[in-house]
């Protein structure tokens, strides 16, 4: 009994040992940091370690900031350069990544695995840019452990060194990032500053050390030093903002040499298209391109179609029906029209648009497009192409240097695509708004009234990426103007690609005239009247405009304007008795509902019955006032790998 009682306890005692044996941790850590002359450190850590080969089988890596907050709350770039890395006194082989705010240090190699117990790095690398320069005195505030290890930390210790002179103060702060505790001693003598822990740090706790001393030991920067170091801080703003200023100059510089406008001539009410356009070319060359994918210009080339004998249009209110009559087409015919006519080669052959028939509904108006483009792309408006693709090109290059040379966090660089998104959005808007302008104002009010827009969405670009900054825990004013710059960069594009295109004198000449017509189209019947030498209305002057009110959206008032005429001649009796030939369809309502809303809806139709293009997916998918752990350059943490 006796003899099983010894068993148990040290089978007992086994199991409690058992775990404290299996634990990785780190037993020893102490930093040695020597301060030279000119304020730069050479840092000596080392660390024990306790392995089992769970997370630490290969080696151990040690994470270290390339950013520090001065005196003053700005984040600064500090200088690292890796001079070795030991293990047990022997020589280790490393390597280093780049890691969001800093760099990775691998101790160890992927031929080796490590053996079981304790094993002592020492890694020695040098920084600069770390000491704080205040009025009085001047001071180390120095993160000694980093507060991101992955395991607890038994002792901590760090001494720091002088060129020469004494240190006056010291402090020490230990836990979790930002905790005011003080589980340490701290001392000076002479020119150095000795610091340990009174109490074991658990995992991701750490030690920071603030060491003062008089003014004159260490030499403040340099004017060329700061300058250097000024640059080094500003890279990314200074790039970017340089980004900004350079593809607006660009797009300004080409936009006044090839993307003004002619300036406007008289503008004078007339009743006819100027120089005989079709209604297709009138909408073409009002929008300087076609509006609304071009079936604005459809629709007004199957109502002339019809007017002209060519077709009837039958309104079946869920469809739209275009027969073929038996008039046979001539060469005259406008290039559009052609096209149009061709998909329906024999009399009484229809061509009917509903949802059923979407995609040769589309194949016809891809030809449509495709004839008239192809006669007359370039005759009446440039769209400067060439010039947008060398704003681009720039773009492009701004954007690279950012991120090649600006020395930027990969968060940071992530987070690039949010303005950019902003800014497409902000630029779309603004664009809209022009465009939306374009039928009742002149060219001045519509890029005025982009421009405003775009102002207006850089100003919430910068709120934007003010908001951005805050959320996403980027700290220092470097961030922001970047943020703010490279949005810039892109609503430029946006707006200047809006901007860019410019009316050929031809094209400026007809663009008054078919100002004028649109003047006319929608003029009180009054003020007609008064014109001299206008026609008098009738059924063939009213259905000989509509395919070009329908071109210009005025086909409405046009409509009302003719009702209006009909309800004068005979009491009314002929606005009962009005139906034309070429137009089947409900016929209850006014002529304004009948005619001229089937006429307004009759693109807003075609364009619903076009099938959505297929979507595409892809898968990859002063450290002694306010001081804290964590606070204070150096700092990181690591781990076993």
């Amino acid at each position: 009994m006796r003899w099983f009682s010894v068993v148990w306890l040290a089978f007992s005692l086994a199991l409690v040992a058992v775990p404290a044996r299996a634990e990785e941790f780190i037993r020893a850590y102490h930093s040695d940091i020597e301060i030279a002359e000119n304020g730069d450190l050479t840092v000596t850590e080392t660390i024990t370690v306790n392995a089992e080969g769970n997370r630490i089988r290969r080696g151990i890596f040690r994470d270290f900031p390339l950013t520090m907050l001065d005196a003053e709350g700005r984040k600064l770039k500090v200088g690292f350069e890796m001079e070795s890395v030991t293990r047990n006194g022997e020589d280790e082989p490393f390597h280093t990544e780049t890691i969001s705010g800093g760099i990775r240090i691998y101790a160890g190699s992927d031929d080796t695995v490590l053996s079981r117990g304790e094993h002592t790095y020492v890694f020695t690398y040098r920084t600069d840019r770390q000491i704080r320069f205040f009025d009085d005195h001047d001071e180390l505030y120095w993160n000694a452990t980093g507060n991101f290890w992955q395991f607890r930390i038994a002792k901590a210790s760090a001494r720091v060194t002088l060129p020469s002179g004494r240190v006056t103060d010291v402090e020490a702060y230990t836990g979790a990032q930002g905790s005011s505790a003080r589980n340490a001693t701290a001392r000076a003598s002479g020119n150095q500053a000795v610091f340990a822990t009174t109490r074991a740090l658990g995992a991701e706790e750490g030690l920071t050390i603030v060491a003062g001393f008089p003014k004159g030991i260490v030499a403040e920067p340099s004017e060329s030093q700061e300058s250097e170091w000024w640059w080094r801080d500003n890279a990314g703003s200074i790039l970017s903002i340089g980004g900004l200023v350079a593809v607006f100059l660009y797009y300004l510089f080409v936009w006044r040499r090839v993307g003004r406008d002619p300036p406007r001539g008289v503008v004078v009410p007339r009743w006819d298209a100027p120089d005989g356009l079709s209604p297709a070319l009138v909408n073409y060359v009002d929008n300087k391109g076609f509006s609304e994918s071009g079936w604005t210009a459809f629709s007004a080339s199957a109502l002339d179609l019809a007017v002209k004998g060519f077709v009837t249009l039958s309104d079946l209110k869920n469809s739209i029906v275009i027969t073929r009559t038996g008039k046979a087409s001539t060469k005259g015919l406008p290039v559009g029209q052609a096209a149009l006519l061709s998909a329906m080669d024999e009399n009484g052959q229809s061509l009917t648009i509903n949802k059923e028939n979407g995609p040769a509904v589309e194949s016809v108006g891809k030809k449509f497009r495709q004839a008239i483009e192809r006669e007359h792309r370039g005759k009446y408006y440039l769209g400067n192409q060439g010039y947008i693709a060398g704003g681009v090109a720039l773009t492009l290059l701004a954007i690279f240097a950012l991120v090649v040379f600006g020395d930027l966090d990969e968060e940071l660089i992530v987070l690039l695509v949010v303005p950019a998104i902003f800014a497409v959005m902000f630029g779309t808007i603004a664009v809209s708004f022009g465009k939306n302008l374009k039928r009742k104002r002149s060219l001045a009010a519509k890029i005025f009234t982009v421009v405003i827009f775009g102002f207006f969405g850089f100003v919430g670009l910068s709120i934007a990426s003010s908001i951005l900054v805050a959320i996403s825990d980027l700290a220092g004013p470097d961030h922001w103007p970047i943020l703010v710059a490279v949005g810039g960069i892109v609503l430029t594009n946006v707006i200047f690609f809006f901007l860019m295109g410019a009316p050929t004198p031809l094209g400026r000449k007809l663009m008054d005239g078919i100002e004028g017509l649109r003047i006319y189209l929608t003029l009180a019947e009054k003020d007609r009247m008064n014109m001299a030498g206008a026609p008098t209305m009738s059924p063939q002057h009213y259905e000989t405009l509509l395919p070009y009110a329908v071109a210009l959206g005025v086909e409405k008032p046009w409509s009302d304007t003719f009702e209006t005429w009909l309800a004068s001649v005979a009491a009314g009796a002929a606005a009962a008795s009005y139906q034309p030939g070429w137009y089947s369809g409900f016929s209850h309502g006014s002529l304004g509902d009948r005619i001229g809303g089937f006429s307004s809806s009759m693109a807003s139709t075609i364009a619903s019955t076009i099938p959505a293009p297929e979507s595409s997916s892809s898968s990859s998918s002063s450290g002694f006032s306010g001081g804290f752990s964590g606070g204070g350059g150096g700092g990181g943490g690591g781990g076993g790998w």
